[in-house]
């Protein structure tokens, strides 16, 4: 809400200067083609504005604008200096009626360039006004108008979602995001956030995850990556066997904080048979102060104990996988050990290796933690590569896609 509240104090500041110009048009009509019984009570109106006495000036002008037979320029320099001095008596409804008739009145032939600017101050003062609705409708016209203001479109898209029209939001949003690349520009964070509320609202679940990869690739932040990987999980598409590797992009972004966080990896990595892993996972969980407190303390120190051992006995049997190696999955379990211990370059020859012989039943899988081992050992473009051949498994593609965003 702050930062709405920002964008739209600049939007009017940038918006004053069109009342100034108001008022100098009036001033100018005035003294060349108004009759005398009209220029009188106007210039009074202008010299009242003058002297600093903006309801004193509002209450004439509108007394000028009873005058029988106005002329309809007459009528326009009343209506401008009636916009100015409601406008600085902080009377925006009646800014607001002015500014309209005022646009409304003006001749067919008059040019986009004059209306620009009348646009604008209504925009200005619907705003103050709170009339939002309004706020929305000249908004738009004032596009058709061409207009280049930058404040406005901003504000469109905040007065929308005031609004609760959260199709029109996604849609200002879309079509800001185009003009801002085309522009080169970054898109602010808020209108994101913006659009990804209301995609969420509409209850679309696939606009919403859109979004947060918009937002992780603009303005990547721990909270989003927090939101989308759960998120992932609770896809009915979500394959199983790749929740290790959730958890292992979980905890790449900051976000394995809880005990049940920790305890799931720390469990999903021993049934992989990567003791290693698991021993990492429960040694950090250790660090953070997450495990080994409380009436669980216990529990958690017998856990750690027997993945020590099945390290140990994992290490001893090492070598013995590492001969007995010949085919495709072999060395594909062979560099995920290497993977768990850390060992990169020895996992990324394994990860190599196991590709070229073939055979093997889940290549994608392999392709997506070679991905990984890559990255580690400091070979981010190898690894961007890689994740670009994790194909036929919708799950592993989406993490594929998810993992190149965090590399980015």
């Amino acid at each position: 809400m702050k930062q709405i509240f920002r964008s739209l104090q600049i939007f009017t500041l940038t918006l004053g200067v069109a009342l100034g110009g108001l008022l100098h048009v009036a001033n100018a009509v005035a003294q060349i083609n108004v009759r005398a019984e009209v220029a009188k009570p106007l210039k009074a109106a202008q010299d009242a504005l003058q002297s600093g006495q903006p309801e004193a000036a509002a209450a004439l002008a509108q007394q000028a604008l009873t005058l029988p037979e106005l002329t309809a320029i007459e009528r326009n320099a009343i209506l401008r200096t009636l916009a100015v001095a409601s406008s600085q008596a902080k009377n925006f409804v009646l800014a607001v009626s002015s500014l309209e008739s005022l646009i409304q009145e003006l001749p067919s032939t008059a040019k986009d360039a004059e209306k620009r600017p009348l646009v604008e101050a209504l925009l200005s003062a619907s705003q103050q006004a709170q009339d939002y609705p309004r706020l929305v409708l000249w908004a738009r016209q004032y596009f058709k108008l061409e207009g280049s203001n930058p404040s406005v479109r901003p504000v469109l898209i905040q007065t929308l979602a005031l609004l609760q029209r959260h199709q029109e939001v996604v849609q200002e949003v879309q079509e800001k995001i185009k003009l801002d690349a085309s522009a080169g520009l970054k898109t602010p964070e808020t209108e994101y956030r913006l659009m990804a509320f209301s995609q969420r609202q509409l209850k679309d679940e696939e606009g919403y995850n859109a979004s947060l990869k918009l937002l992780l690739q603009n303005h990547p932040s721990k909270a989003y990556w927090a939101e989308i990987i759960p998120r992932m999980a609770r896809q009915s598409s979500f394959n199983p066997r790749f929740d290790l590797d959730l958890y292992r992009l979980l905890e790449a972004t900051g976000n394995v904080q809880d005990t049940v966080e920790y305890m799931d990896m720390i469990n999903l990595a021993s049934k992989a048979g990567l003791p290693a892993e698991a021993l990492r996972v429960i040694d950090a969980a250790y660090s953070n102060g997450v495990l080994g407190k409380g009436s669980e303390a216990a529990t958690h120190q017998k856990l750690r104990q027997q993945i020590q051992q099945r390290a140990a006995e994992d290490d001893k049997s090492l070598p013995a996988l590492e001969k007995s190696a010949k085919d495709g999955p072999a060395w594909s379990s062979l560099a995920d050990v290497y993977a768990a211990k850390q060992n990169w370059e020895l996992a990324n020859t394994a990860y190599a290796k196991a590709l070229s012989l073939g055979g093997l039943k889940r290549e994608v899988e392999t392709r997506l933690h070679f991905a990984l081992s890559l990255f580690q050992a400091g070979k981010k473009p190898e690894a961007l590569k890689m994740l670009e051949t994790v194909q036929g498994d919708a799950t592993a593609m989406e993490l594929a896609k998810l993992w190149k965003l965090w590399m980015a």
